[in-house]
């Protein structure tokens, strides 16, 4: 009979694969994306919601002021007095028309004004803000910053579903 050689072989280690250079990849994606993306910081509103009742059993002498937005986006301080015109869709974003339409000096004056005579008699200023459902959302951010701008925090909303 014939003798078979035995081919003696190494064992061989377990495959591994060298993951450094995936490693690398992945922290040059990881700053890239870091850099490439850019932080948006929103202006905060610093608006308090008034509570239901109040702490005191005295009526304030100051009466809240009442803004009304319309459905076409006109806005009324104290249900007659008209400080902003409808709102203009066609108006583009970034012009100098849009920018016109959404600062609303009238309503800002009229604030100031408010807060002035609450300073005055030692109380907050109290502004109640109503809208139907159909009002235009950019109207009701333009008054709250109208409200930021004169340094009004204590708003309350009102919400119709009158069309």
């Amino acid at each position: 009979m014939a003798r078979h050689k035995k081919i003696r072989t190494e064992e061989q280690d377990d495959p591994a694969m060298d993951i450094s250079s995936m490693i690398d990849c992945c922290f040059l994606l990881l700053i890239y994306f870091l850099v490439a993306t850019t932080l948006v910081s929103e202006k905060k509103l610093d608006i308090v919601i008034p509570g239901g009742k109040s702490s005191s059993s005295t009526p304030s002498p100051l009466e809240p002021g009442s803004i009304t937005v319309k459905n076409d986006g006109s806005i009324y301080w104290n249900s007659d007095l008209k400080v902003g015109e409808a709102f203009d869709t066609t108006a583009a974003v970034g012009t100098a028309a849009f920018t016109a339409q959404r600062h609303l000096d009238e309503l800002v004056g009229s604030l100031k004004l408010l807060k002035d005579q609450a300073t005055a008699v030692n109380e907050t200023p109290i502004v109640m803000m109503s809208g139907g459902s159909k009002t235009p959302h950019q109207r009701i951010v333009d008054v709250m910053a109208a409200l930021a701008e004169a340094g009004i925090t204590t708003v309350g909303l009102n919400t119709s579903t009158e069309e």
